[in-house]
Protein backbone atom coordinates (compact mmCIF):
# COMPACT_ATOMS: atom_id res chain seq x y z
CA UNK A 1 0.00 0.00 0.00
CA UNK A 2 1.13 3.89 -0.92
CA UNK A 3 0.15 5.14 3.04
CA UNK A 4 -1.09 8.31 1.22
CA UNK A 5 -3.27 8.73 4.09
CA UNK A 6 -0.94 8.87 6.31
CA UNK A 7 -2.00 10.56 9.74
CA UNK A 8 -5.49 11.17 8.37
CA UNK A 9 -8.08 10.75 11.12
CA UNK A 10 -10.81 8.94 9.77
CA UNK A 11 -14.43 7.48 10.88
CA UNK A 12 -15.76 4.90 9.77
CA UNK A 13 -19.88 3.78 10.71
CA UNK A 14 -21.30 0.19 10.35
CA UNK A 15 -18.01 -1.37 10.28
CA UNK A 16 -18.48 -4.25 12.10
CA UNK A 17 -18.86 -6.17 8.52
CA UNK A 18 -19.79 -5.25 5.32
CA UNK A 19 -18.91 -2.20 3.17
CA UNK A 20 -18.02 -0.56 7.00
CA UNK A 21 -15.75 -3.04 7.45
CA UNK A 22 -13.86 -3.22 4.32
CA UNK A 23 -13.33 0.46 4.05
CA UNK A 24 -12.57 0.48 7.44
CA UNK A 25 -9.87 -1.98 6.55
CA UNK A 26 -9.08 -0.32 3.43
CA UNK A 27 -8.12 3.32 5.07
CA UNK A 28 -6.03 1.26 7.73
CA UNK A 29 -3.85 0.03 5.60
CA UNK A 30 -3.43 3.32 3.80
CA UNK A 31 -1.81 4.81 6.50
CA UNK A 32 -5.41 6.21 8.57
CA UNK A 33 -5.89 6.78 12.02
CA UNK A 34 -9.13 4.84 12.02
CA UNK A 35 -11.97 4.60 14.54
CA UNK A 36 -14.77 2.23 13.54
CA UNK A 37 -18.27 2.58 15.17
CA UNK A 38 -21.19 -0.45 15.29
CA UNK A 39 -24.20 -1.15 16.78
CA UNK A 40 -22.35 -4.55 17.13
CA UNK A 41 -20.11 -4.82 20.25
CA UNK A 42 -19.16 -8.49 19.00
CA UNK A 43 -17.84 -7.57 15.06
CA UNK A 44 -16.24 -4.79 16.80
CA UNK A 45 -14.23 -6.54 18.95
CA UNK A 46 -13.45 -9.17 16.19
CA UNK A 47 -12.64 -6.59 13.91
CA UNK A 48 -10.32 -4.63 17.20
CA UNK A 49 -8.81 -8.46 17.41
CA UNK A 50 -7.50 -8.80 14.11
CA UNK A 51 -6.64 -5.23 13.34
CA UNK A 52 -5.23 -3.84 17.38
CA UNK A 53 -4.82 -0.45 15.51
CA UNK A 54 -7.92 0.50 14.13
CA UNK A 55 -9.86 2.03 17.42
CA UNK A 56 -13.64 0.82 18.09
CA UNK A 57 -16.49 2.28 19.87
CA UNK A 58 -19.75 0.76 20.22
CA UNK A 59 -22.34 3.59 18.51
CA UNK A 60 -26.08 3.54 17.85
CA UNK A 61 -25.87 5.92 15.28
CA UNK A 62 -29.89 6.45 15.72
CA UNK A 63 -29.37 7.83 18.95
CA UNK A 64 -28.66 11.46 18.46
CA UNK A 65 -27.30 11.93 22.35
CA UNK A 66 -24.78 9.10 21.48
CA UNK A 67 -23.67 10.46 19.01
CA UNK A 68 -23.11 13.85 20.36
CA UNK A 69 -20.99 12.00 22.94
CA UNK A 70 -19.16 10.53 20.92
CA UNK A 71 -17.87 13.37 18.85
CA UNK A 72 -17.30 15.14 21.45
CA UNK A 73 -14.69 12.48 22.33
CA UNK A 74 -12.84 13.26 19.31
CA UNK A 75 -10.39 16.17 18.76
CA UNK A 76 -10.27 16.46 14.61
CA UNK A 77 -11.76 13.69 11.74
CA UNK A 78 -10.30 14.30 8.08
CA UNK A 79 -12.95 11.96 7.03
CA UNK A 80 -16.28 10.49 8.03
CA UNK A 81 -17.23 7.81 5.71
CA UNK A 82 -21.21 6.93 6.96
CA UNK A 83 -21.72 3.46 5.71
CA UNK A 84 -25.00 3.16 7.95
CA UNK A 85 -27.93 2.03 5.82
CA UNK A 86 -31.30 -0.03 6.52
CA UNK A 87 -32.46 -2.56 3.87
CA UNK A 88 -35.75 -3.99 4.13
CA UNK A 89 -36.55 -7.63 3.22
CA UNK A 90 -38.44 -8.14 0.19
CA UNK A 91 -40.13 -5.98 -2.26
CA UNK A 92 -40.73 -2.08 -1.98
CA UNK A 93 -44.45 -3.34 -2.43
CA UNK A 94 -43.94 -5.24 0.95
CA UNK A 95 -42.35 -2.12 3.17
CA UNK A 96 -44.03 -1.66 5.55
CA UNK A 97 -44.87 2.52 6.36
CA UNK A 98 -42.26 2.72 9.51
CA UNK A 99 -39.66 0.88 8.16
CA UNK A 100 -39.77 2.65 5.05
CA UNK A 101 -39.88 6.21 7.43
CA UNK A 102 -37.05 4.51 9.36
CA UNK A 103 -34.64 3.70 5.83
CA UNK A 104 -34.84 7.87 5.57
CA UNK A 105 -34.51 9.16 8.73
Amino acid sequence: MSKRLEGKKIVVTAAGQGIGKATAIAFHKEGANVTATDLNEKTLADLNKEFPNIKVKTLDSTNNNAILDFTKSLDKVDVLFNAVGFVHHGTILDCEEKDWDFSSD
